[in-house]
């Protein structure tokens, strides 16, 4: 009875990694858009800025750069996570 109760324990803990993984995944596509899309409106604020164009660029440039490296290292930390902890026998 306890082996099977720890059977069904693992295999829900795999769909929920899975799951996961697949919404990590997601958020990584979307990141890299909403990066390319700051880095855009970064690039017109500089090009067609006038005077405050640079300034007001180095925010966009910062932001999309800041927030990339959070949604990709997202999936590193995640998995160094799981390889660290188990939660089956």
């Amino acid at each position: 009875m306890f082996n099977n109760f720890m059977l069904m324990a693992a295999d829900g803990m795999n769909g929920l990694i899975s799951t996961g993984e697949s919404i990590l995944g997601w958020a990584q596509r979307l990141g890299l858009i909403g990066a390319a899309i700051a880095f855009c409106i970064g690039g017109y604020f500089l090009m067609f800025g006038g005077d405050r164009g640079r300034g007001r660029s180095v925010g966009w440039f910062l932001g999309g750069a800041v927030g990339l490296i959070v949604v990709m290292g997202a999936y590193g930390i995640a998995t160094g996570i799981d390889s660290n902890i188990k939660f089956s026998n």
